[in-house]
């Protein structure tokens, strides 16, 4: 594959790069963009656990509206819809939403860093995305999905469990940068911001340990936490 330019960021399959002065998600983001086609061929629909995930999202939300943050090739939107869930497909990356379009879903491009969620939703889900952000920036979509949803609507999200962050070039062959989290820190940055965890569950990866997390906005919470 060699270099490839996207959106001003330069990223490479060679051992040991990576652009200076970049802000990781950006490098992330444009590693996905270069590489969605080996992505979607290493991503098959939904196994069993993610399934099972899955069912208890549709049983809570039944037939409201989910915003999908970081949709990816589609297949979560796909599995709650046969559940009788509506989805509102968003991803980052372009070629994820022309992926999307091409398969003939609504999609667009929204970028949980900086982009407006709208709203208000039932619930808005977000399955191994949340993952690539700085603590800083999931802190901020913690506050912005409880905004985006109606009265004690729905948070659902998956990350890696482990301590501090780092790069990995697993699946793509280009750099992606991961932030880990363990169980404490992450239930007090929910509750801080206005979330009541509903369950964490701890979950075993074929490469590394999930921590799979549903939420419900709380009412009685007087403010978000920036």
């Amino acid at each position: 594959m060699g270099t490839v330019a996207v959106e001003n960021v330069s990223v490479s399959d060679e051992p040991g790069f990576l652009p200076d002065d970049v802000p990781a998600g950006d490098v992330t983001l444009a590693s996905y963009e270069a590489a969605a086609g080996a992505y979607l061929q290493q991503s098959p629909p939904p196994g069993l656990r993610v399934q099972a995930y899955l069912d208890q999202i549709a049983e809570l939300v039944g037939a409201g509206t989910v915003l999908e943050l970081g949709s990816g090739p589609g297949w979560d939107a796909v599995y709650l819809e046969s559940r009788g869930s509506r989805v509102v497909r968003t991803d980052a990356v372009n070629a994820f939403v022309d992926l999307l379009l091409a398969a003939g879903h609504p999609a667009r491009l929204l970028d949980v860093r900086v982009d407006d969620f709208g709203g208000p939703y039932d619930a808005v889900m977000a399955n191994a995305v949340l993952l690539h952000l700085s603590r800083d920036h999931f802190v901020d979509v913690l506050g912005r999905a409880r905004h985006a949803v109606a009265g004690h609507g729905l948070f659902s999200f998956t990350l890696k469990e482990g301590v501090g962050g780092g790069w990995s070039r697993a699946k793509l062959g280009l750099p992606r940068h991961f932030t880990y989290w363990r169980e404490r820190e992450l239930r007090s940055a929910l509750e801080a911001n206005g979330w009541q965890v509903l369950s964490l569950e701890h979950v075993t990866g074929r490469v590394e340990p999930w921590l799979y997390v549903l939420a419900r906005a709380d009412g009685n919470h007087g403010g978000i936490v920036r």
